[in-house]
């Protein structure tokens, strides 16, 4: 029977060192797997900071586009007043301009009329006159055809 014990003790002690050296295997394979997981979620992480990074810089460069679009609007906004000022300051001063031709004109066909009165006694006088009138008139529908002309280029400008 000591055999038999000794060969239960060996089988035994066999058993227990292929159980140990499974324990160690299977150790090794555990602490390979936590090495690999730890590697795993390292790389997610950093993947996950360098996202985050991109959208913050996306973030940042939205926000600078907006802020730069928001100013160039407002520029625009400022400037589309003012060339509306100008516009109104250029048709106040034509009108005044207009105002004062018109006024010039009544007063240039008042002194028209008081020498025609005058110079009726002479013919070659009155030719000279009536030239000079005729001239003068077709002045004054030029001077209204280009008047007209940069109204309407003005407000074509304005669309």
């Amino acid at each position: 029977m000591m055999m038999k014990e000794n060969v239960v003790k060996k089988t035994k002690y066999l058993t227990v060192m292929a159980l140990r050296k499974l324990v160690k295997i299977e150790r090794q394979r555990a602490n390979m797997a936590l090495m690999e997981l730890e590697q795993e979620r390292m790389a997610a992480a950093s993947a996950a900071d360098e996202a985050m990074a991109m959208i913050l810089r996306l973030q940042s460069g939205k926000s600078a586009i907006e802020i730069e679009a928001n100013q160039y609007h407002r520029l625009a906004e400022q400037k589309q007043e003012y060339d509306r000022e100008v516009i109104q300051s250029l048709q106040w001063i034509v009108m005044k301009h207009e105002a004062e031709r018109s006024l010039l004109e009544d007063k240039l066909r008042s002194c028209m009329q008081k020498l025609k009165q005058y110079v009726k006694d002479d013919d070659h006088e009155m030719e000279q006159f009536e030239e000079f009138d005729a001239s003068l008139s077709m002045f004054n529908s030029t001077m209204e055809d280009n008047l007209h002309d940069n109204e309407f280029d003005m407000e074509s400008s304005e669309w």
